[in-house]
């Protein structure tokens, strides 16, 4: 009785946190990648076979994430990175076509500067029907929630010319419109200064591109018309995060 009762609470610690809107776990299936999962890893089935790819390796990552306000959201064990993605374009070039069932990634694309390339190289990774399954803040229930939408335009324009680099532009907006941002609050007086040295650094930790329901689908629509894939999830209309699902044909 009392083991049948530790099995119960271990189901409901890893597996009830997920609200509704979560399918990760139903479309990813086999062999994954996940991006810049850090301390807090998705809870996959038990038949998934993880790998794990961020733009540093754990010690640069730690050293980076002591600097944040929050860093108790980040008091786990950082997971194993095994592949490492190096500027500007932080492809995966240790990783050959059709490699994974599944690439998944949680608050991560809103960091890259060019978010359609960064999707567009997951499904390149990705195997014919296999997923590429993302979560990104919705913009409207953040501290974000004062910043424009990045337009989905500007977005296909930086794909469209090959532009990998954050300007100082969009480095001074997050730090002028963030919400009562603690990071951001100390620079807002030398907001162009601090601009700069975000850009320079490259910590990956800065929300470069904002996003709501209409733009996300905007660029996926995009996407997809581009590679030999379809939209398989989408949601966000209500949720904190907005979650959406590319599959390979």
């Amino acid at each position: 009785m009392f083991k049948l009762k530790q099995f119960k609470n271990k189901i409901k610690k890893k597996y009830l946190w997920r609200k509704c809107h979560d399918m990760a776990y139903f479309f990813c299936k086999g062999r994954g990648l996940e991006v810049g999962a850090l301390s807090s890893p998705y809870t996959f089935n038990t038949d998934c076979k993880l790998e794990y790819a961020d733009i540093y390796d754990n010690d640069k990552l730690r050293e980076i994430l002591k600097k944040i306000p929050y860093d108790n959201l980040y008091k786990n064990k950082l997971v194993k990175v095994k592949h490492i993605l190096k500027p500007p374009k932080y492809f995966f070039d240790d990783i050959e076509n059709e490699t994974f069932e599944f690439v998944y990634s949680s608050h991560s694309l809103e960091h890259t500067s060019n978010p359609i390339a960064t999707l567009t190289e997951q499904l390149r990774i990705t195997k014919s029907n296999g997923i590429v399954y993302t979560v990104i803040p919705n913009k409207k229930n953040t501290y974000d929630r004062l910043r424009k939408v990045t337009p989905s335009n500007h977005l296909i324009k930086k794909f469209e010319n090959d532009i990998y680099d954050h300007t100082v532009e969009e480095a001074m907006d997050v730090i002028k419109n963030s919400d009562n941002h603690e990071l951001y609050n100390i620079h807002k007086k030398r907001a162009e200064e601090y601009a700069k040295e975000m850009i320079e650094k490259k910590e990956g930790i800065h929300h470069y591109h904002t996003f709501d329901e209409t733009n996300t689908m905007e660029m996926v629509i995009y996407i997809t018309k581009k590679n030999n894939a379809y939209l398989e999830y989408f949601s966000g209309f209500q949720e904190r995060d907005i979650h959406f699902a590319i599959r390979k044909l």
